[in-house]
């Protein structure tokens, strides 16, 4: 049986461990390389600035947007629809309700709450579903001063 001398199988180990050790140092450095060229940049031009500007300012004198809105009941007798109105206000005071026409209907909805996110809008309307099931969402124009970001009931 032939052996090796100890001191030549650690003299090998380390040789290994250093060989690794220089590739990873290798393969780091390439990669981190790699990454630096992978950064562009681009170069707007003054059409596009122009444009872009042109955008923005028309959105800022955008006085509505499309925001959710909660249409608590409708109907075509007023009457009806009235009783509706005070019922709901006398449950809900905090919630003001604007009784609207739109030949032959008349539609109840409540006034200063209007959400961009469907989901915020649900909460409430869970709630208020519970005494009135026909309670629906719907995406309305509403100024936005009257847009709520988040739940706020």
């Amino acid at each position: 049986m032939n052996s090796v001398p100890v001191a030549a199988v650690k003299n090998l180990n380390i040789v290994m461990v250093e060989s690794k050790i220089k590739y990873l140092i290798l393969a780091f450095t390439v990669v981190g390389s790699m990454s630096g060229m992978a950064q562009n940049s681009i170069q707007e031009g003054p059409e596009i600035s122009r444009m872009l500007s042109a955008y923005a300012a028309k959105n800022k004198q955008q006085e509505t947007v499309k925001a959710w809105r909660i249409q608590v009941a409708a109907g075509s007798d007023r009457r009806v629809i009235e009783n509706e109105q005070r019922r709901f206000e006398n449950i809900y005071p905090s919630l003001g309700l604007e009784l609207l026409h739109d030949n032959p209907y008349y539609i109840l909805k409540i006034q200063d709450r209007a959400y961009r996110s469907k989901v915020d809008a649900l909460a409430l309307l869970h709630r208020i579903k519970s005494r009135y099931p026909s309670a629906i969402l719907v995406l309305d124009d509403v100024r936005t001063e009257k847009l709520l970001n988040s739940q706020s009931y």
